[in-house]
């Protein structure tokens, strides 16, 4: 799947990496941009840390990333940094987005522009030039960003609105670039990972636009040996061609598998 347009997803935050809090956000979106037909290419937990954050998000729009969702560190407070990073790597500086200062004066009945408070204005505040998407379910927006043929959506840390705002701001987008028809099946087989992983490697050469992967973490241990799950994924621009492809390659797998003396078995429910 290396060469479909990738997505990058790194959530910021040194309580994540002490330990503190546990990522959810990756893991939703992660299960949410597969169920779209997208490939997530990366996943990483970055510390609360200007060079850090620069240096890895630099990274991966260099190496020809799609998309790089980003969470956590769009906060009222110093180590909120976030905004900061990406206006250094697009080469712009900040600016105050007033149109989001007044939903938060609207929404908590502050009459003067005065009165609003820094911290209410520092997460108003975007790189010059993107795009922040109101946040429908908290105060910090999505902030769209572009970089080359990269775009970075950044979303805040609270699970609640990261959410929130991927449906409402990301998910059509990814969507757009995902257009494919996605098919898969669940198998099951009699065989060791270690048997069992060649043939996924060669039944992906053999079928293009197919993705097979085994879950050794779901298998079983029985009198027969040890049942190994197997998603085969496949993919095309319409259902029919992606239902062929699907087809050929559990023949494929099937063939494969039977000449190492064992069974596909096709889980039904």
């Amino acid at each position: 799947m290396s060469d479909r347009p990738a997505i990058e997803i790194y959530s910021i935050g040194t309580e994540l990496l002490n330990g503190q809090i546990q990522d959810t956000n990756s893991f939703w979106m992660a299960q949410q941009i597969t169920a779209l037909g997208g490939y997530v290419r990366r996943i990483s937990i970055l510390d609360d840390d200007m060079n850090e954050m620069t240096s890895v998000l630099k990274d991966a729009c260099s190496r020809g990333t799609r998309v790089v969702i980003t969470t956590g560190g769009l906060g009222p407070t110093p180590d909120d940094m976030t905004v900061e990073a990406i206006a250094r790597i697009i080469g712009v500086g900040t600016e105050v987005d007033e149109s989001l200062v007044g939903r938060y004066m609207e929404s908590r009945s502050i009459e003067k522009r005065e009165d609003v408070s820094e911290g209410l204005v520092k997460m108003a505040t975007k790189p010059e030039g993107t795009i922040a998407h109101p946040n429908p379910a908290g105060v910090a927006p999505c902030v769209e960003s572009q970089l080359g043929d990269t775009t970075i959506y950044s979303l805040p840390g609270p699970p609640r609105e990261v959410e929130a705002l991927f449906r409402q701001s990301v998910e059509g987008a990814l969507a757009d670039i995902y257009d494919d028809i996605r098919l898969s099946l669940r198998v099951v087989v009699n065989l060791p990972e270690s048997q069992c992983g060649p043939l996924l490697h060669s039944v992906m050469e053999i079928c293009p636009n197919t993705y097979l992967k085994a879950f050794v973490a779901l298998s079983e241990r029985t009198c027969d040996g040890q049942r190994l799950p197997v998603d085969i994924v496949a993919w095309a621009k319409d259902e029919e061609q992606a239902q062929a492809l699907l087809e050929k390659a559990l023949a494929e797998f099937q063939a494969q598998v039977r000449e190492k003396g064992s069974e596909v078995e096709v889980v039904t429910d």
